[in-house]
């Protein structure tokens, strides 16, 4: 009887730990799926406000990233007129009352502009409240001169580098301590820049509603360039693909808001970009997977797949 009960009692208890790990498994089916609606839910939500407006000072770059999802690897040298950058900023603190979390300055690599100190006057002109982020790759922070930390200190800039694998990053934390301003790694101390490909589709016959749902950058990455708030790095930067690779993905005035339209309001900003645009017929976020950080060999396969392109060059 003793034994029988010993065999009865380990069965209960087996059962119990099968159990509670088939529990532990739906626990976390139901909440990755929950993450999943959550995540897709928030992207068409409309904003109260713009948490970043990214701009870039500089379209080229000094790295060579694999697939860059802003082409910079592909772009000719160019910088924001600063000129043309004020009037910008101006007509974007107007609509907006000045009410955006951070403004982002990045490129390319904004650094290679060598008066982009200049515009952090600017920004904190019109954006007295605002945080101004410098996103950057570190490798000319060692290289900068009085002018360019003084202006970070009065304007309150704050580096945000993306810690590539070929960086002094001890030299780097260092210089910028002893300028007294603060810096910060745009993925946290511990994550070193990751490649991954950005996936276009040549023949422009996605699903709008599908690659909007699963975009990285949906609702979330807003890009101001030359007057224009494109709701995503790719269709604001497709002009270099375009150019370098000889194609043709074409942007629509549908694809951008003129914010120098009179007509504009902050309200049909959040809500422009909370929503697909036409442009996103030419991406495809399904499946993208993380490498280690890769150069570029410029070869448009990092944005096509060779099955689909069969006469590209």
């Amino acid at each position: 009887m003793k034994f029988i009960k010993r065999l009865s009692f380990k069965k209960w208890f087996v059962s119990i730990i099968k159990n509670r790990r088939q529990h532990e498994k739906m626990h976390a089916h139901f909440d990755a799926m929950y993450q999943r609606l959550d995540e897709r839910l928030n992207k068409s939500m409309v904003r109260s406000y713009f948490s970043f407006i990214s701009i870039h000072l500089a379209e080229h770059c000094n790295l060579n990233c694999f697939s860059c999802n802003h082409f910079a690897q592909l772009a000719q040298k160019e910088f924001y007129d600063i000129e043309k950058f004020r009037k910008d900023m101006q007509r974007l603190s107007h609509i907006t009352s000045g009410i955006i979390e951070s403004i982002h300055c990045l490129g390319g690599e904004p650094l290679l502009n060598k008066n982009c100190y200049t515009y952090f006057y600017i920004i904190r002109e019109y954006f007295k409240h605002s945080k101004i982020k410098l996103l950057t790759n570190g490798i000319l922070l060692p290289k900068q001169k009085y002018e360019f930390w003084e202006s970070c200190r009065i304007n309150g800039v704050e580096i945000w580098a993306t810690k590539y694998p070929i960086v002094d990053w001890v030299n780097v934390e260092n210089i910028c301590k002893q300028n007294n301003v603060p810096m910060y790694y745009f993925d946290g101390d511990e994550s070193e820049k990751e490649s991954f490909k950005v996936s276009l589709n040549k023949n422009g016959d996605s699903n709008v509603f599908d690659t909007f749902r699963d975009c990285w950058y949906a609702n979330n990455c807003n890009i101001l360039k030359h007057g224009k708030l494109y709701p995503c790095p790719i269709a604001g930067n497709i002009t270099h693909f375009n150019k370098y690779f000889n194609q043709n993905l074409k942007l629509s005035s549908l694809d951008y808001v003129d914010i120098h339209d009179e007509n504009v309001t902050y309200d049909k900003l959040l809500r422009f970009v909370a929503k697909p645009i036409p442009f996103c017929r030419y991406c495809n976020f399904k499946n993208i997977k993380l490498q280690p950080w890769l150069q570029s060999k410029k070869d448009i396969y990092e944005y096509y797949e060779k099955e689909d392109c069969n006469s590209c060059k």
